[in-house]
């Protein structure tokens, strides 16, 4: 009796050592590619902690240090293709950790639940598995540069406009959609009460007419 408490002891001491993994960290469920994430760059496959990925399109900072789902139009922004590796996930694999090269560090948060797809595939959004520039069409000059500084141009393809701006948020399928909507801080703006960031902001519309961007309305640039 007393060497089977003994043991039990031991085992449970060298248990509190540690942290269990995260679904991700321990190999995660088996997840499919995302169809709308292969909008650009292509499948991503599974992303893992530890592994090296790329920015899908343009990613928005906010708040320093985090990236999420709303896709903002405004601020700081992250190139797309740029290289990061996935260090840690937390609350439930719902916020990815990344770091890039230059020694940066980001959480992203893509959205769980709500109608967005399965957590797992919805970081395939914000991650691609090679770089996505590789073979991309930016067009012309105007909407290459465009997509260098991450804002809506008309004449852009629905492929370069989320390139540019990411995607939209809350449109479950942009293929189908010819109107998005994308969130802007309110400096500047007709501003329409406090948003849930604490912050005044205003949605810029994006519309589109066989397939490519004929309105811009409500943006102006910073």
């Amino acid at each position: 009796m007393k060497r089977s408490f003994l043991l039990f002891a031991v085992l449970a001491a060298a248990g509190c050592g540690s942290s269990a993994p995260t679904s991700a960290q321990a190999g995660g469920p088996e997840v499919g590619p995302n169809p709308t994430a292969e909008f650009v760059g292509g499948a991503a496959g599974q992303i893992r902690v530890g592994g090296r990925y790329w920015t899908r399109t343009n990613l928005r900072i906010v708040k320093g240090t985090q990236i999420d789902f709303e896709s903002w139009l405004s601020g700081e922004f992250l190139p797309m293709g740029t290289p990061v590796t996935v260090t840690e996930t937390a609350k439930a694999d719902t916020r990815w950790h990344v770091k890039t090269d230059d020694g940066r560090e980001f959480w992203i948060l893509p959205g769980n639940g709500g109608g967005y797809k399965d957590k797992y595939q919805e970081i395939q959004k914000f991650l691609a598995g090679a770089d996505p520039k590789a073979g991309f069409d930016a067009g012309s000059a105007e909407v290459a540069d465009g997509i260098k500084f991450a804002r809506p141009v008309v004449g852009m393809t629905k492929a370069q406009v989320v390139a540019a701006c990411g995607f939209p948020p809350k449109v479950t399928d942009p293929g189908s959609s010819d109107q998005w909507l994308y969130p802007q801080w309110g400096a500047g703006w007709r501003t329409h009460g406090w948003g849930w960031y604490g912050a005044r902001s205003h949605n810029a519309t994006v519309e589109f007419n066989a397939g490519k961007v004929v309105r811009v309305n409500s943006y102006e640039n910073e």
